[in-house]
């Protein structure tokens, strides 16, 4: 059993990642209710278990107990399809999360009797590792005192090989989390289509627009990052960030790119349809939204699935700007942390220990950005729709495309500098792009001032024989 987890890693990995996500799901439901507690200067759950901490338990046994209802009109297939297709999608956009580098491993194997020990060697790495120089092998016979052999001799192989601390390693990592979560807003559609409530349809269309509206500043952000690192695997970003300017500051993109990291950060609120944002089900307008009709496990999978996606770009997004699982300034005291495998790698390590560690600090800084989620939530008001589709056309989408641009021209110049051998970004290449997110800035100001003022949606509007007129307010 032990060797059958040694040749594939990756179970263990998917299981505990899995369920990692999973119960964080529960328990980021208490923390949003505690958050939302503290805003409004109130106590919050605090009466299942110690400190309420049993209260998703209790939760989830509410929804289980519940009545499953499920409107007479509805569609019966596509109903009870829409939350799973939301939940299913949510659950495969995690399998390349890089969440502790790469642990290099060395076995020695016993390849006796096989008639190529070599292949036999190989047969034991990992289907997701990649080995390390040729496999070693030496043959030992057991001899007596006097130098007589006791027994046949053994051929021992050794194997050295490293595997990503991640459930699959893609070379279009980014691009697979983008393409797969782009499917959850099928769910919402499907949902809202198969309720037959007008309400429900109207939010699945509201949920549709922003989608296409929000997708491409979103799409765009994650490309300036492309471009700068020239590839789209998540554990190959992170691994280019894991180094310091003037061995102090965090090779980090949120330094370089800040502008894009916050046309990121509200883009990942407007595609989770999170506050101020959930335009799909704000109860003023549409009762529930989309999920109006759903309840029972049924609405709990729409409910789960929200907070899932959550953890999903919150991950991304620390994998793209934070560093990932790069601890900074600890690695100075603790090398271990900084691999010490291969210099030019340094998520290469040795020690299960450190990746675990990595691990913990990924999903540390994964939950501070949730905590953001929640934190404007509870500060922001709702846009309208009109609001919401004028800051993405006239506001994200040309910032990302002049972000874009500004990219392009710093990498081109500064293609030769020295880090660029390894794809890193120095110094120079550092404060280049911090002065073009500078200008893109400053730029968007001044010609957010000589654009004409969108149209007056909010005016007041006549209305005969109404007591609230002008004319009778006035006469009055």
């Amino acid at each position: 059993m032990i060797e059958f987890f040694q040749e594939h890693p990756w179970i263990i990995i998917a299981l505990v990642a899995h369920g990692a996500v999973l119960g964080t799901v529960a328990y980021l439901i208490l923390l949003e209710r505690k958050t939302a507690s503290w805003v409004q200067d109130r106590i919050g759950p605090n009466r299942v278990g110690p400190w309420g901490l049993l209260q998703p338990i209790a939760d989830g046994l509410k929804f289980i107990l519940k009545e499953d209802y499920r409107p007479a009109s509805a569609d019966k297939v596509l109903f009870s399809l829409a939350p799973c297709l939301m939940i299913i999608v949510i659950i495969i956009s995690i399998a390349v999360l890089p969440w502790g580098g790469e642990h290099q491993v060395t076995r020695t194997i016993d390849v006796t009797g096989q008639t190529d020990a070599r292949l036999a060697a190989i047969s034991h790495v990992p289907s997701v590792g990649v080995m390390v120089g040729e496999p070693k092998i030496e043959q030992i016979a057991a001899t007596t005192d006097a130098g007589e052999v006791m027994a046949p001799a053994r051929t021992l192989a050794t194997v050295t090989y490293r595997y990503p601390f991640q459930i699959a390693k893609l070379n279009i990592g980014v691009l697979f989390i983008l393409g797969v979560l782009s499917l959850a807003i099928y769910g919402v559609v499907l949902g809202g289509w198969a309720s037959n409530n007008k309400f429900s349809f109207l939010g699945a269309l509201r949920a549709t627009a922003q989608m296409v509206s929000y997708e491409i500043p979103l799409g765009l952000s994650v490309l300036c990052i492309v471009i700068m690192f020239g590839t789209l695997d998540l554990g190959e970003i992170v691994e280019k960030q894991v180094s310091y300017w003037g061995h102090v500051i965090p090779a980090w993109n949120v330094f370089t790119q800040p502008i894009t990291f916050l046309m990121f950060l509200i883009c990942i609120h407007a595609e989770a349809n999170r506050a101020p944002f959930d335009l799909a089900e704000c109860e003023q307008e549409l009762v529930g939204g989309y999920h109006t009709e759903y309840s029972s496990m049924r609405f709990a999978l729409f409910f789960l699935a929200e907070y899932a996606g959550m953890i999903t770009t919150s991950a991304v997004c620390v994998a793209l700007f934070f560093g990932g699982w790069h601890i900074p300034w600890l690695d100075k005291i603790w090398p271990a942390l900084s691999g010490g495998v291969d210099p030019t790698n340094p998520s290469i390590t040795t020690s299960l220990t450190v990746c675990l560690i990595r691990t913990f600090a990924f999903f540390t800084k994964t939950v501070a950005i949730i905590f953001i989620f929640m934190w404007v939530r509870w500060s922001l008001p709702r846009f309208r729709f009109d609001q919401l589709m004028m800051l993405a056309w006239r506001a994200l989408i040309p910032m990302s495309l002049a972000m874009l641009m500004v990219t392009t021209l710093v990498v081109y110049y500064f293609g030769t500098e020295g880090n660029r051998a390894y794809m890193r970004v120095g110094g120079k290449m550092a404060v280049a792009l911090m002065i073009g997110n500078v200008a893109v800035l400053a730029g968007t100001m001044f010609i957010s001032k000589l654009l004409p003022a969108p149209p007056e949606t909010n005016r007041r509007v006549r209305v005969i024989g109404s007591r609230f007129n002008r004319t009778s307010v006035a006469a009055g």
